[in-house]
């Protein structure tokens, strides 16, 4: 599946299907969106990534193949926004480019205001 290079390409990495289509079905709904994907692995996301450029990622960091830090560090022109109970890792991604870390236990609403916002 191939989508248009456009500015509001939007891929979510999440593992847990319920919290994927959480995610897929509010930033739908986004103005400022308009194509989305969902990658429930690691392995998955490199492979579409190689077919189709990303300007904002969500980014679980615990998945079934290995950890989103590893997709994070290959992302060097995206926009992520790491979303993930891990906490403890908040500081490790920023050092590796993570534009924002949010709580996935608490700040769902706030990675949906923040995507509203990017250019």
């Amino acid at each position: 599946m191939t989508f248009r290079a456009t500015l509001n390409n939007l891929l979510i990495v999440e593992d847990n299907l319920f919290i994927g289509k959480e995610i897929f079905n509010a930033t739908k709904k986004l103005s400022n969106i308009e194509d989305v994907l969902l990658a429930k692995s690691l392995q998955e996301a490199i492979s579409i990534f190689k077919e189709t450029r990303f300007d904002i990622v969500i980014l679980d960091l615990k998945l079934p193949d290995g950890n989103g830090i590893e997709l994070l560090k290959l992302l060097k022109e995206t926009k992520v926004l790491v979303f993930s109970i891990s906490t403890e890792l908040k500081q490790t991604c920023l050092n590796h480019g993570a534009f924002a870390f949010y709580d996935k236990a608490k700040e769902f609403d706030k990675l949906i205001e923040a995507i509203k916002t990017l250019p």
